[in-house]
């Protein structure tokens, strides 16, 4: 497994992924950026901006979602997708706990489990305050996918 030692590490590998892509996703949506790491796990952050809140101005379920499914998927496919492969989620268990106006949202996930071709990681999110919002585990199959348009 070849999670990033340094935020530093982290960062270039988003970055360099993104710049891979050629095109803007959810992930530039809902404006995750790398937050830390820490060997057994990578954190991204997520910002409480209008578009990615309820009416009540609190974050939507749609985008906590998102933070912790592409959070799952970094970590999975820095730690088990080889070149050319993609971690593909099949299968999503998500528990809203809470909710907060309070920004970011981190994601933290780790491995549950991994292989050669299938990934189990546990994503929790907290708000900055470090109350939990949402607990959430994802299954991704690791699959041969071209990047890019």
């Amino acid at each position: 497994m070849a999670l990033p030692a340094t935020l530093e590490e982290f960062t270039a590998f988003v970055e360099k992924f993104t710049a891979t892509r050629g095109f803007d996703d959810i992930a530039a949506t809902l404006g995750l950026e790398p937050h830390a790491v820490d060997g057994d796990s990578i954190s991204m952050s997520m910002p409480l901006t209008e578009p990615l809140s309820q009416a009540n101005g609190m974050f939507s379920a749609a985008a906590l979602f998102g933070a912790a499914d592409i959070t799952g998927t970094f970590l999975a496919l820095q730690a088990y997708a080889g070149t050319g492969q993609f971690p593909l989620a099949i299968q999503s268990n998500l528990n809203f706990l809470s909710n907060s106006t309070s920004s970011p949202a981190v994601a933290t996930a780790r491995v549950l489990r991994g292989g050669g071709s299938v990934a189990v990681a546990e994503v929790v999110v907290r708000d900055a305050d470090g109350k939990d919002l949402v607990h959430s585990t994802f299954t991704y199959v690791i699959k041969e996918r071209k990047l890019g348009k």
